[in-house]
């Protein structure tokens, strides 16, 4: 008799934490998800097209080298990071560039984001840094002078009131859509970056 409940016991003990273990995963949710931005358009920027679609950034047409017709780089179907270079790449920029190299770093287990570094035609150091860091295979576009602009207020929607523009790295998901703004010379904002980017490819491979 006292086996028997011994075994009853020892039945109720392990019952306990699977019962609990299954009620979390059928009937909770998790509260940490990653906001899209724009979701109703970006119709408040009067110097942009208004729309009340959500928004996702359209391609940026580059400079072609030879001359020719430009091309253009598309933000969809892979996570990707964008930054807008300064023309002179300096203190604050090197410590960014860096810190993308953490995020590749950290994230290399796994699907890595695509990190998109764009520039306007009188960046004086667009071809050193790409030269730099073309081991990396970082994505070095250098915008045509009428487009840049309006792709980064239009489509990037910077500078922002909160991060200076040459401080700002913007994540975009597989769908194009604006999913996080970050001061990347802060390293506390970065791993924030580094943890969203988890989440979207959690969230992608479910």
């Amino acid at each position: 008799m006292q086996k028997s409940r011994k075994i009853g016991l020892l039945i109720l003990l392990l019952a306990i934490p699977i019962f609990f273990v299954l009620f979390f995963e059928l009937f909770s949710t998790s509260h940490y998800a990653v906001p899209i931005f724009y979701e109703n358009g970006i119709d408040s920027l009067a110097a942009c097209e208004s729309s009340q679609a959500a928004h996702r950034v359209k391609p940026l047409f580059t400079s072609d080298v030879a001359n020719t017709q430009p091309q253009s780089h598309q933000f969809i179907g892979a996570v990707q990071i964008v930054h807008a270079l300064p023309t002179k790449c300096e203190d604050d920029c090197a410590n960014m560039l860096e810190e993308l190299a953490r995020v590749q770093g950290v994230l290399e287990a796994q699907v890595p984001p695509q990190i998109i570094l764009v520039a306007n035609p009188n960046s004086s150091s667009f071809t050193t840094l790409a030269e730099k860091y073309k081991q990396r295979n970082w994505s070095f576009l250098e915008g045509t002078e009428r487009q840049y602009p309006s792709f980064l207020q239009c489509e990037l929607v910077i500078p922002r009131a909160d991060i200076p523009l040459h401080k700002t790295l913007v994540l975009i998901d597989r769908l194009g859509q604006i999913r996080g703004y970050y001061q990347g010379t802060d390293p506390a904002e970065v791993d924030r970056l580094i943890a969203e980017i988890r989440v979207l490819e959690y969230s992608t491979d479910k």
